[in-house]
């Protein structure tokens, strides 16, 4: 039988524990959002309060990434924030493909289970074949194991589908494939250009690309001021000269020391790289 009540001190260990795995910070009053995360864990684990738990963490890898699947948030679906997507389509993408004969390179920062990266990849092979010679890679990075694994299989069914299905059903039809039953997947060839890792956004990404595109949605707003600076300069670090950076619709980067400016509403570049538009 598990001790349902969580002391203040064992919660503010466990916020400490949160913000050095994922950076994520929980208020101090959502004690109950946390025991509602790991209840069933700490039962699964014969355990009888949050404090041997709380051990059970400090002396696990294994179970560190568990927790960490555990209090992450993932939630997203295809063409979330239809705005982003017509800037990407409209503007983005003809303006990127005019100036540039290179391999146009995209960032999925925060991918969860991949539904955003796919997106992308459906977005740039619907340009492509309307511009042979155009090229495009992707990179879908999220610190939840899970979820990574779950975007690197790309299946998906139920509501993310009916959603697509619902507001792009052309597109749906053209580049999904599979049935109700067992699930869609987006089209090999398109599947070919994406990758998916295991990253946390505190630590600089491997491999030195610069990225022409890149999205980092809905998880600045887990993080203090502080920390949000220090993601937003690692993926400064990761953009290109002219790159573009979408941030979440709740999310804003004013009053956040960086080296963005804002383009139009969620969108930024690089200080100094573009023009300014009118808020919409």
């Amino acid at each position: 039988m598990i001790d349902e009540k969580i002391s203040d001190r064992c919660f503010a260990s466990f916020r400490d524990y949160v913000h050095k795995l994922t950076g994520i910070t929980i208020d101090k009053n959502r004690s109950a959002m946390l025991v509602g995360r790991i209840r069933k864990r700490v039962f699964d684990l014969g355990l009888s309060d949050y404090d041997s738990y709380l051990d059970v963490l400090k002396n696990s890898k294994e179970e560190e990434l568990f927790f960490t699947d555990l209090i992450t948030t993932n939630e997203t679906y295809f063409y979330r924030t239809p705005r982003i997507w017509d800037f990407i389509e409209n503007e983005f993408m003809p303006k990127h493909f005019s100036e540039n004969s290179k391999l146009l390179k995209a960032w999925s920062a925060a991918s969860s289970t991949g539904d955003e990266a796919h997106t992308l990849g459906i977005v740039f092979e619907h340009f492509k074949q309307k511009n042979p010679s155009f090229g495009y890679s992707i990179l879908g990075t999220d610190i939840s194991s899970s979820v990574v694994d779950r975007a690197t299989e790309g299946l998906y069914i139920g509501r993310p589908v009916e959603r697509f299905r619902e507001t792009r059903g052309e597109l749906f039809k053209k580049y999904m494939v599979g049935d109700d039953e067992k699930g869609y997947r987006v089209l090999p060839y398109i599947k070919s250009h994406i990758k998916f890792k295991v990253h946390n956004l505190f630590n600089m990404l491997s491999g030195g690309q610069k990225f022409d595109l890149i999205l980092l949605r809905n998880v600045l707003i887990y993080f203090t001021k502080e920390d949000q600076e220090k993601v937003l300069k690692n993926v400064f670090n990761c953009l290109s000269p002219r790159g573009f950076l979408i941030i979440g619709e709740s999310e804003s980067l004013n009053g956040i020391e960086t080296n963005f400016e804002s383009v139009s509403p969620l969108i930024y570049q690089p200080v100094g790289s573009g023009e300014k538009k009118d808020a919409a």
